[in-house]
């Protein structure tokens, strides 16, 4: 059996600076609250709540208010585990997840490894870690500074049922973030792994206010919906531009910023929708980054530095998959619109029929013949 996730957890070592720096009020107490939550259920529910008050993410707080996230939480118990152990727990979580997700009931997806002893560690004795729960998630081997995606998927309601993909990027948190430069990817408790499509909320939010119109038309009993707002890309652009604008400031500056608007913007795509007055003046195409807001596990954030250091290195990035839609933006339908992977009305009358399936099938079985039938 292999044991790698309990070993590194036996790596850590306690930082020297957490030891005199103590986490902020709101963080500390939710810690307390978690490690001395009764089951995953409790657990979820408290870490649901500091997030729709606390996550910098507007998105997130978003759907932690309205109950759009689901939670996979590993306890000391579960960590001390075999690494099969641990896989299968998530991949169990992550199923229901995506069940959900299909159905429009949740956008996001958060594992939380909850643990006091990784909440205090030195940051770079978490990496070991990190590195190995991700990949437990995602079932491959991953490395620092790089884009690592999940797929989510949902289903339109109707006869034909029209099902839509997006691919959702992966972020990660902890709670040696709280104090330090990159202070916007805290979170208590531990570490966690956080999973967020901002297009699958948008269109399950459509969906969701389509549905409840014709359940009232009907006078039926509606379902159980999202009850979100967000329901547009256009207005996802402005949740984006305002999560950006909202970074903690800190000795060395926000660790993401918002540009201003080019003297000369006529090269630039149509905005989707009017800005508002305080982002009138601002790019709503690109936006400046001291780490990579991408990046699944930026290496900056496994360095003990509390300042940020010199030689790192800083980033444009885009906003333009939430309303540029032109074939060289493909971000635009995998991350933003959605590409479509179930048939529209015409594929879906060309599909087989169940029964088609089975006498085809059926058709393809042996069947012990004698030689005589054939001739020989």
């Amino acid at each position: 059996m292999s044991y790698v996730v309990s070993e590194a957890l036996a790596r850590l070592t306690a930082d020297p600076w957490r030891q005199e720096c103590a986490f902020t009020e709101e963080l500390s107490t939710t810690n307390q609250e978690l490690f001395a939550a009764n089951g995953d259920d409790e657990v979820s529910n408290i870490l649901n709540g500091w997030i729709s008050q606390h996550q910098p993410c507007l998105f997130g707080r978003h759907a932690a208010k309205i109950n759009m996230l689901s939670y996979c939480i590993l306890t000391e118990t579960d960590l001390s585990k075999d690494d099969r152990y641990i896989r299968d727990k998530i991949q169990s979580k992550r199923r229901d997840w995506l069940h959900d997700a299909f159905k429009g009931l949740k956008s996001g997806f958060v594992i939380l490894a909850l643990s006091e002893r990784i909440a205090l560690a030195l940051p770079t004795t978490t990496q070991e870690l990190a590195q190995r729960l991700c990949s437990l998630y995602l079932l491959k081997a991953i490395e620092h500074d790089q884009i690592y995606l999940d797929a989510v998927e949902l289903e339109i309601p109707g006869q034909d049922r029209p099902t839509f993909r997006w691919d959702a990027g992966i972020n990660y948190f902890c709670a040696q973030g709280d104090g330090r430069w990159w202070r916007d990817h805290r979170i208590p408790g531990g570490l966690a792994f956080s999973v967020n499509s901002v297009g699958h909320m948008v269109k399950s939010t459509k969906a969701s206010i389509a549905m409840q119109e014709v359940h009232a038309a009907l006078g039926v009993t509606p379902e159980e919906w999202s009850e979100s707002t967000i329901d547009s890309l256009g207005k996802a652009l402005l949740v984006a531009m305002q999560t950006i604008n909202r970074a903690a400031e800190t000795p060395d500056g926000r660790a993401t910023e918002l540009l201003p608007l080019p003297a000369d913007s006529s090269n630039l795509p149509t905005c989707p929708v009017t800005l508002p007055a305080s982002l009138a003046n601002k790019d709503y195409c690109s936006y400046f980054g001291r780490y990579h807001t991408d990046w699944t596990l930026p290496s900056e954030y496994f360095r003990d530095d509390v300042r940020r250091p010199a030689d790192l290195l800083t980033h444009i990035l885009d906003f333009t998959y939430l309303f540029d839609s032109q074939l060289d933006n493909p971000d635009f339908i995998n991350v933003g619109e959605g590409r479509q992977v179930r048939a529209d009305d015409e594929d879906v009358e060309q599909r087989p029929t169940f029964k088609e399936l089975i006498t085809k099938r059926r058709k393809a079985v042996g069947r012990l013949v004698n030689r005589d039938e054939f001739g020989y």
